[in-house]
């Protein structure tokens, strides 16, 4: 299920999932992605750029549990950026497995 993602508003999520926001002026724009989830994983994070993959997670060791990153980068208005959190491993699908916070800010 796609979500939409407010500016300066984290959103929480249990699951795969898809979120987006439309950039409303030019400008610096971040996103800040915290997982939480229950190895073994083939958890994946993707930052689209109007469809296009700007950034992807480093992959998760074997034991690692969860994982923080920030990635900005300059925009124009009306890019529509996409976080796509999926999974290679039957583990992750179930909802609970795979807990997320996702911030979209402006700046650095």
């Amino acid at each position: 299920m796609a979500e939409t993602l407010l500016l300066n508003q984290p959103f929480v999520t249990s699951g795969l999932d898809t979120l987006n926001y439309t950039v409303p002026s030019a400008g610096l724009y971040y996103v800040n992605v915290q997982l939480t989830e229950v190895p073994p994983s083939g958890l994946s994070v993707v930052v689209n750029q109007n469809g296009s993959p700007v950034f992807t997670s480093p992959a998760l060791s074997p034991t690692q549990i969860a994982q923080q990153f920030k990635y900005a980068q300059a925009y124009a208005a009306a890019d529509a950026i996409s976080v796509v959190i999926s999974s290679a491993s039957a583990v992750d699908s179930v909802i609970n497995n795979v807990k997320s916070t996702i911030t979209v800010g402006q700046g650095q």
